[in-house]
């Protein structure tokens, strides 16, 4: 009987799976399934801390809004919300947290563009902040060059549209 070293014989890059090192090259989906054996499934959690977005607090969906009506109150700004919301988009860039819904486990960076795809296999954009370790999104349209409203990234996407979850830039 021969032992034969089956992945000696081909490049590494054929047998790497998704982590977080690849998710962060353009065009890489940065969802993880969970779906794996046992052993899998532990070795994410201890390399990732994630947090699964159905136990995120009621009061947290409206953390940035209340530090917006105290700054407002207080006199510290006079922007509206959405005017404020994007000057802090544009701050604190590269922080990032992991989620999970369900089986799906991704990453997310504050000040990154993402896409999903849905049932239709349209695009939809959006970008990202992150207030700690709650997910804001506000939807893009490209073709216009508009900005939505933002709103709070629990509920938003299907666990198949966020299989489909990649960075853009």
């Amino acid at each position: 009987m021969f032992h034969i070293d089956f992945y000696s014989r081909y490049p590494r890059w054929l047998f790497r799976g998704g982590d977080a090192a690849i998710a962060g090259l353009r065009g890489e989906y940065v969802c993880r399934s969970t779906a794996g054996n046992r052993v899998q499934r532990v070795q994410d959690r201890l390399r990732h801390q994630t947090i699964e977005l159905s136990s995120l607090q009621k009061e947290r969906f409206t953390g940035l809004y209340t530090s917006w009506l105290v700054q407002t109150r207080d006199r510290l700004t006079t922007l509206s919300y959405d005017t404020w919301m994007d000057l802090r988009y544009q701050q604190n860039r590269g922080a990032s947290a992991s989620f999970s819904q369900g089986a799906v486990v991704f990453d997310l960076i504050h000040g990154v563009l993402y896409e999903v795809r849905g049932k239709d296999r349209l695009r939809r954009i959006f970008r990202i902040q992150l207030d700690g370790d709650f997910p804001y999104l506000s939807f893009r349209d490209p073709a216009n060059a508009i900005d939505f409203p933002w709103i709070k990234f629990p509920g938003v996407f299907t666990q198949a549209e966020l299989m489909t979850l990649r960075r853009v830039y």
